[in-house]
């Protein structure tokens, strides 16, 4: 039974949230996260925006009372296939959150903001669950040079530069920890790829998935360079010059 955490469910009517369009996030993202969370040594109670089936929920469950938020009822129900039971749907139409103000210690929005027209009173709403020295984990698709119909198709509604990112964080008052791009190695095949793509197939309905099958030592190869880009963001503190994605940590005052 979907769990509606009335504990944490302030007397505001019922409230939308964003919709991310997504389930599971990519492996790099999640144990980069779960790491520089890690490593700061905070504990206690945290939402996964856009759960969907769970993973990342899953990842962080073992540090943390993670609750996980989704729109998709099939979504909290893989959740609960995967032992969570801190779980909450609710209508992802808009971002308002159906938690107390500064109620919560982590909140997570991994590939989520990109999803919402007003992405500035997204970062508002994570900002107002949190409690004063909480911490905000933001991932982005980077760069809108690489739009392509696959973002679309996605539904995104826009792309990201950090220092754009940094801007409207800082404006709300919150104070970036850290912040760099993600998949800094792989950034130059990728870009090649999507831009033959690109050039090839215009319509968003025939552009097909940039997931795509692998052999596995290739996969394992992409896993060990994610790791390597993990110690140099978590570990030894680096800001990579460019990626595919953006990753922010930044902290409530």
């Amino acid at each position: 039974m979907l769990r509606t955490l009335r504990a944490l469910i302030g007397s505001r009517k019922s409230r939308k949230a964003p919709q991310p369009g997504k389930s599971e996030r990519g492996f790099t993202l999640i144990t980069a996260a779960v790491s520089i969370v890690v490593l700061i040594g905070m504990v206690g109670l945290a939402v996964d925006i856009g759960c969907g089936g769970g993973y990342t929920a899953k990842v962080f469950e073992s540090h943390w009372h993670t609750v996980g938020i989704d729109l998709s009822r099939e979504a909290l129900q893989l959740c609960q296939r995967r032992g969570l039971r801190r779980l909450c749907q609710v209508d992802m139409t808009g971002f308002s959150l159906p938690f107390k103000t500064g109620s919560l210690d982590l909140v997570l929005a991994l590939d989520v903001i990109e999803h919402v027209e007003d992405d500035v009173h997204a970062l508002k709403e994570c900002q107002r669950i949190l409690k004063g020295g909480g911490l905000l984990i933001v991932t982005v698709p980077a760069y809108m040079a690489l739009w392509s119909p696959w973002d679309e198709a996605l539904g995104h509604r826009r792309r990201y530069n950090a220092s754009a990112l940094a801007e409207k964080i800082r404006k709300l008052g919150l104070s970036v920890e850290k912040l760099t791009y993600m998949f800094f190695f792989v950034f130059p095949v990728a870009v090649l790829i999507r831009g033959m793509k690109r050039l090839l197939r215009r319509d968003a309905m025939n552009y097909s998935s940039d997931f795509i099958p692998i052999p596995k030592v290739i996969n394992d190869l992409l896993i060990l360079i994610g790791r390597l880009e993990q110690l140099l963001i978590a570990r030894l503190g680096l800001r990579l010059p460019f990626g595919l994605s953006v990753i922010s940590v930044i902290t409530k005052k």
